[in-house]
């Protein structure tokens, strides 16, 4: 199979879920930052090779029987180094960055680097196993990393407007929650026994999670953009006065003055207060959306893979590949507007 096809299958998860993440912030973040964040996140692979191989070895005297060695293996070698690096992207990185200016930010950033991770782990892996384990791959490893990364990030959003002395707790416990779910997740898996079915209720767990903390702080970043606010306004206020101007008369005369005022003002509420919950028809056009986006950029892929060595010869081939085309666009335009109408909703507002 192309090269191409297969790269393309690697990185076209990562992409539908961070639309995903990133559609669902009502403040986005700047593109610049996002594109460093993940490329940043896709970087951290070159040093986490050596440092799980370090880790790895040091555990080995540790590695007795099935679960011994899938614990090592999954902690030592994955879990750990690759949890710690994801962090060091969001702790020595994002959190300096003015942009990062609510909790809500942790989970868009922090799902972002992971996906960085991701895209270049999978690339590699489908590089090496084939287009089965890409299939694989996007619906179970893509989407554990993207929600360890939802997860971690909500706490370290909390921890950048926390006091501080809560900072340490909040940046440790993303960081352990996030570490403990993935060698779960990987461990279940190392054991090559029945028991790698468990690790599809991990996943479950984390997405679950996940998706609780993100609506939790979308509620409370909708609710700060009602929150009343003070506006400052200068008046122009007109005054008359009566002023002597000889016996007997008096003119009246008028002047104006510059009043400085302030006052409380709330905007325009947004829809809800609470996070509104995605419909179940929603979410099906949303699942069905995605996995046609996938199996259409695919197709495009292949297409061109094919066509990058392809002469014609007859007239007939000409008509032939521009009925394919007709039909490759209006299917990808079909399953580009299920996703999106998907993202928008219909949502069910929370009762009150």
């Amino acid at each position: 199979m192309s090269a191409l096809v297969l790269g393309g299958s690697a990185v076209v998860p990562s992409l539908l879920l961070f639309w995903y993440v990133y559609a669902r912030d009502k403040r986005p973040e700047p593109h610049g930052l996002l594109l460093r964040t993940f490329l940043l996140g896709a970087v951290i692979c070159i040093p986490v090779v050596p440092t799980a191989m370090a880790l790895q070895s040091l555990g080995e005297p540790f590695a007795m029987g099935i679960w011994g060695s899938a614990l090592v293996r999954a902690y030592l070698g994955a879990a750990i180094p690759e949890e710690v690096f994801k962090f060091l992207v969001l702790y020595g990185y994002v959190w300096r960055k003015p942009a990062f200016d609510e909790p809500l930010d942790g989970v868009v950033y922090g799902a972002t680097a992971s996906l960085g991770f991701a895209t270049l782990e999978n690339i590699l892996y489908v590089g090496e196993h084939g287009f089965e384990v890409a299939i694989l791959r996007a619906l179970t490893a893509v989407p554990g990393h993207a929600f360890t990364g939802v997860v971690m990030g909500a706490f370290v959003g909390r921890a950048k407007l926390a006091a501080p002395e809560q900072r340490f707790g909040l940046l440790a416990a993303g960081l352990g929650w996030a570490t403990l779910l993935h060698g779960a997740y990987d461990t279940f898996l190392m054991t090559n026994t029945g028991y790698a079915v468990l690790a599809f209720g991990v996943l479950l767990i984390e997405v679950q999670w996940g998706r609780k903390l993100y609506r939790k702080l979308q509620s409370e970043q909708l609710a700060h953009m009602a929150a009343p606010v003070l506006v400052s306004e200068s008046v122009l206020v007109a005054r008359e006065a009566m002023v002597m101007r000889g016996p007997g008369v008096q003119v009246a005369t008028a002047s104006a003055v510059l009043v400085g005022t302030e006052r409380w003002e709330t905007p325009p509420p947004p829809r809800s207060l609470g996070a509104p919950r995605r419909t179940a028809g929603a979410w099906v056009k949303l699942v069905i959306g995605g996995l046609g986006l996938t199996a259409c950029g695919l197709w495009w892929l292949g297409i061109y893979s094919v066509l990058s060595g392809y002469s014609f010869r007859e007239p007939a081939e000409y008509a032939a590949w521009g009925l394919m085309f007709a039909f490759s666009l209006g299917f990808t335009f079909l399953f580009f507007w299920l996703f999106r109408s998907g993202l928008r909703g219909p949502m069910a507002l929370p009762e009150r």
